[in-house]
């Protein structure tokens, strides 16, 4: 069965918002809400993150309500499937900072926001490995721009991090 099946499978709707559930990999029930408005919230049990979709927004434009949600959904379980290695990522990255002795905060709030841009990207690519010609139907009349803007702009923030770490 696919990701975007199992999704579907696991999902309550409302007026205002949809809520779907998904067992991830480690075993830890993941719940991610769209809606009510602009704000996603996620996470485990009743610990929920609000946030805004700001990548999300961007990667859909053009693209139609149910495929916009379908991606969204997709995407937001992407974060939750690929956490344990962005933690470990992210722990790398400030580690070769702060043992180099250079760990001000500037430099380490910089990584943070590196690292949220290659989680994102990691996201994105599970998003679009769960089913990919489905993917690339949703996207083949619409204009590539933002796309193009979002992995331009998530690249050279990640290998900008890179770069930050090691001097």
């Amino acid at each position: 069965m696919s990701l975007l099946k199992s999704v579907l499978e696991n999902r309550t709707k409302t007026e205002h918002s949809e809520t779907r559930y998904q067992r991830v990999w480690f075993g830890v029930n993941a719940r991610v809400t769209i809606g009510p408005g602009f704000l996603h919230k996620a996470g485990f049990g009743s610990v929920v993150i609000p946030h805004p979709p700001l990548v999300n927004w961007l990667l859909r434009l053009g693209l139609p309500e149910e495929a916009r949600t379908e991606l969204a959904f997709a995407h937001e379980f992407g974060h939750f499937q690929t956490a344990p290695l962005f933690l470990a990522y992210t722990i790398v990255l400030v580690l070769l900072k702060v043992m180099r002795g250079e760990g001000s905060f500037l430099a380490v709030f910089f990584l943070l926001i590196s690292t949220q841009s290659t989680w994102e990207i990691g996201s994105e690519l599970r998003a679009k490995a769960a089913d990919y010609q489905q993917y690339r139907r949703y996207y083949q009349s619409v204009t590539p721009i933002p796309r193009v803007i979002f992995w331009t702009a998530a690249i050279i923030l990640t290998v900008l991090g890179w770069w930050v770490a090691i001097h």
